[in-house]
């Protein structure tokens, strides 16, 4: 999603949607699903744009208080200067002040000093505070998730203790371009400086109308298609106390171990590893149309020789393990899951039965129907989702 310039003076006066062949998703109630562990790359020099499936400005607010309260872990103080009474001579005293206005009405215990102060009543604090404001009124509306408000609020209500008696100032991005942060708190307060200016740059327009303006962007499916598929694939196994590996966990690594002389790969990724007793299943997220293709016999001889290509490395990764059911599964997304799935068993050269199975499965973005399709496939009720 980016916005449409006009060639002669650079004005946006539209936007172009670059739409995912599976259909236009709910692209917030997805990101909510996966808890928001990948998110959109954001096109941060261009203006908000008005369209179909914009992301609104309060998507940015977790990130925004986070990086303001990690900054605020370690407070800063800035070295002010100001005039105290007290009743004996501390810091600089004003000495004349004290022989013109003490003095001749014998208030000789009575002196006016100028003392430094480290406080934390600084313009970046203010503006910190503004921006938390902002928010506070952003993620009140009712199409912000409930996720999304609750984490917010614990955020809001820590930054707020922190800064408990500054004054909030009106957030700009002007003034937070010129804040200058000493080198001891300079990398978190930055990032936090750099957030507020990001999400100040969303705020253009009215709460109301903010819930239809936002940052233009852009995500890849293939990846948002498997944290989909990681996410519940481990709840099922949670499930059923299942041990569960993943590459996006960095846990699912086969590494190759140099015995001489090897200068090939030194390991693999499978996408999903689950095992439990002596059954292990394997899936590899495909976010192609082979499924679709090879059903209704629309396909080329180089997607055959793709499609071949990632039949090998789901055996490679299956013949790793060492226990004696193995399931392997190429998962790829459909539209409404209409598609039939695939399934075959291994017959080996000797032509005896290797109590290996392997299946081609579609699934939509829908949380009940990819775990009836995981419990099917570990389950073996292959005859019931064919």
């Amino acid at each position: 999603m980016v916005p449409l310039r006009n060639p002669y003076g650079g004005k946006v006066y539209g936007s172009i949607v670059v739409k995912p062949r599976l259909g236009w998703i709910n692209i917030y109630e997805i990101l909510e699903v996966i808890d928001w562990k990948y998110q959109p790359l954001f096109l941060k020099e261009e203006e908000p744009i008005i369209s179909d499936g914009i992301l609104p400005r309060w998507f940015k607010a977790i990130d925004t208080l986070e990086a303001i309260a990690q900054a605020l872990n370690i407070l800063m103080k800035g070295m002010n200067s100001k005039y105290v009474q007290s009743n004996v001579p501390v810091g600089n005293v004003d000495w004349n002040s004290y022989s013109i206005k003490s003095v001749p009405y014998g208030k000789y215990s009575q002196f006016i000093s100028k003392i430094t102060d480290y406080s934390i009543d600084l313009v970046v604090h203010r503006q910190f505070k503004g921006i938390t404001r902002i928010i506070s009124q952003d993620i009140s509306s009712n199409r912000v998730p409930t996720k999304v408000k609750y984490k917010a609020k614990q955020l809001i209500m820590d930054i707020e203790k922190k800064l408990e008696g500054i004054p909030t100032e009106q957030p700009s991005i002007e003034k937070l371009k010129k804040i200058e942060v000493p080198s001891f708190y300079r990398n978190l307060y930055k990032k936090a400086v750099l957030k507020c200016e990001e999400y100040l740059s969303q705020s253009k327009f009215s709460i109301s109308s903010g819930n239809y303006y936002g940052l233009p962007w852009s995500i890849e499916m293939d990846r948002l298609f498997e944290f989909w598929v990681e996410h519940w694939a481990h709840i099922f196994a949670k499930r059923i106390g299942a041990r569960f590996y993943s590459d996006i966990r960095k846990n699912s690594r086969i590494r190759f171990y140099n015995l001489g002389n090897w200068k090939s790969l030194s390991q693999l990724k499978p996408d999903i590893i689950i095992e439990k007793g002596s059954k292990t299943l394997i899936i590899e997220v495909k976010y192609k149309k082979h499924l679709e293709y090879l059903q209704y016999g629309n396909f080329s001889p180089e997607i055959v020789e793709e499609h071949r290509h990632d039949m090998h490395q789901l055996l490679s990764y299956m013949s790793i393990s060492g226990n004696n059911k193995r399931i392997g599964c190429l998962l790829y997304p459909t539209l409404n899951g209409n598609i039939s799935n695939q399934f075959a068993t291994l017959i080996s050269y000797t032509n005896t039965k290797a109590d290996v199975d392997v299946m081609l499965c579609g699934t939509p973005f829908h949380p009940e129907k990819i775990l009836n399709l995981i419990e099917n496939i570990w389950g073996e009720k292959y005859a019931s989702f064919a």
